[in-house]
């Protein structure tokens, strides 16, 4: 069967017909272009996960390990487990070479619905509320730095303000934008080095507590393993967007290549300076305080240089929170285009600018949501959201195991051993139901999978306005594409019932729902 065509006629109230959509001198639609090469893509990986979480408290992990010691592995750890989720990502990125990470995977393995689901709470839930609290922790700092205090108003005006800058910085141009990532996460390593020195300044005084990693190392440490699921739950939180760069697969310079290697060299930056970071800590602090302090960076730079010491850790705080925020609108505007390029957000949503080659209405979608969740509480919303992103984890690494099933033959420039997507969809399967055993966080289970209700209920609407609009004017859908309409009485045949037919496209056999 031949590729796809990309002109065919789509529903107006799904969004724009062919004409609309403006055209390269060549006839087809404008398409993102191969611009990010392996230190490029590296450092919009470690700009993605490193975020201000880091340089403010690492708490949670130590609160429910009890031990420098246990504090440390459990941080390296998790560093290694995302660092196999992004190894295990870049095999699905090269078998299927399409921007939209975990949308495509879904979408190809288990149909619409749940590929739905996940651009839908992927782009308007769970990372534009992330990131209002990033942006929201810039402001409240710089706010304090300049003012001495953070007002309300203050406070939005500031986040507003960098929203702006960072969707202007998206749209401008893809080559800006990625150049400005990597300087950001270049002075995010020196800032986690500065931090190290702090440390070894304060050790050097005589004030620090070498006795963390000696005699006191694993005293207080918790025998119930509970504990540490949560501890690990909190850590791998810290290093999530380890599946940044399967977002803009289709931007990437020899993605078979680029995707494991600056994978591996993205993570390995991250999971090191986490380590770091935190041996930094535990030679400055004793475990107790790093439990109470919301600002252990700033405290860290207090102690050991002063003024100027503080001055700097708050720079790394700032800075951190503008990378995070460039690389999140970044990545999530390269979802909601690949969702609106498959009709299953409206059209013009995929719409890339033929001057610019960014995905404007992509950029803006996501700064506005983000905007948005600036005027409520979303502290309270995020954890029942991770709910939902655990899920979609899940079902992503059952995605893998099930073109190792139906698709043994197909070529795979990257291939994990069987056992390590096995672990991980074990793993991301118990953080999942990890929340039930508590009560404390129960609720956020199912405020989750609520939100999951919310786009079934949403996606059916959508089918039916379909469904009525091509029944008024004499369309029917095709399995060619999802929502891709032909005129009835076309010679070409359908599959019938599509859950038990394979097609062959440019891609190769995809089961289709």
């Amino acid at each position: 069967m031949a590729p796809h065509n990309k002109q065919e006629e789509y529903a107006p109230l799904l969004g724009t017909k062919k004409q609309d959509v403006p055209a390269l001198e060549s006839g087809g639609p404008v398409k993102l272009q191969r611009t990010i090469g392996i230190l490029s893509a590296s450092a919009i990986l470690f700009g993605n996960c490193v975020g201000a979480g880091i340089f403010i408290s690492p708490k949670g992990v130590y609160e429910k390990t009890g031990s420098a010691g246990a504090g440390l592995i459990v941080w390296f750890l998790a560093g290694l487990i995302a660092t196999l989720c992004t190894i295990t990502y870049a095999e699905l990125g090269t078998l299927f070479q399409e921007s939209g990470g975990e949308f495509v995977y879904l979408r190809r393995a288990f149909g619409e619905l749940p590929a739905f689901l996940f651009s839908f709470c992927t782009a308007f839930l769970i990372k534009p509320a992330a990131m209002a609290v990033v942006v929201t922790t810039f402001s409240e700092y710089l706010c304090v730095s300049l003012f001495g205090e953070a007002t309300a108003t203050t406070t939005r005006i500031s986040s507003l303000t960098l929203i702006g800058v960072v969707m202007l910085l998206n749209i401008v141009s893809v080559k800006v934008i990625v150049k400005f990532c990597t300087v950001i996460s270049i002075l995010k390593l020196v800032v986690v080095s500065f931090l190290l020195a702090c440390g070894v300044a304060v050790i050097v005084k005589g004030n620090g507590h070498i006795e963390n990693f000696t005699s006191k190392a694993f005293v207080g440490s918790s025998t119930n393993p509970s504990d540490y699921g949560l501890a690990f739950y909190f850590a791998l939180y810290s290093y999530q967007s380890w599946n940044s760069l399967n977002f803009m697969t289709e931007e990437l310079k020899r993605p078979e290549k680029t995707l494991p290697i600056a994978g591996a060299i993205g993570m390995g930056g991250v999971t090191l300076s986490y380590v770091l970071a935190n041996v930094a800590y535990l030679m400055m602090f004793t475990t107790s305080f790093l439990t109470e302090s919301n600002t252990i960076a700033m405290d860290s730079g207090m102690l050991a240089f002063g003024r100027v010491g503080y001055f700097i850790m708050m720079i790394g705080l700032l800075l951190s929170c503008v990378g995070c925020l460039s690389g999140g609108v970044f990545t999530i505007a390269r979802s909601i285009q690949s969702t609106g390029e498959s009709g299953l957000f409206p059209k013009w949503t995929s719409w890339v600018s033929p001057r610019l080659n960014t995905p404007v209405p992509a950029v803006l979608i996501t700064g506005l949501v983000t905007a948005t969740y600036l005027f409520f509480d979303v502290l309270v919303l995020i954890p029942c959201l991770s709910t939902a992103e655990w899920f979609f984890y899940f079902a992503t690494f059952c995605s893998l195991l099930f073109f190792r099933w139906t698709r043994p033959n197909d070529h795979r420039p990257v291939k994990v051993p069987v056992l390590i997507p096995v672990m991980l969809a074990i793993i991301t399967f118990t953080f999942v139901i990890l929340p039930l055993f508590n009560p404390a966080t129960r609720t956020s289970v199912f405020v989750g999978f609520g939100s999951l209700v919310v786009g079934s209920v949403l996606y059916g609407l959508r089918a039916l306005i379909f469904r009525t609009y091509s029944h008024q004017k004499g369309y029917t859908e095709t399995s060619e594409k999802p929502y891709q309409l032909k005129k009835s009485g076309s010679n070409d045949s359908g599959f019938g019932d599509m859950m038990q037919h394979h097609r062959a496209d440019n891609y190769g056999d995809k089961l289709l729902l």
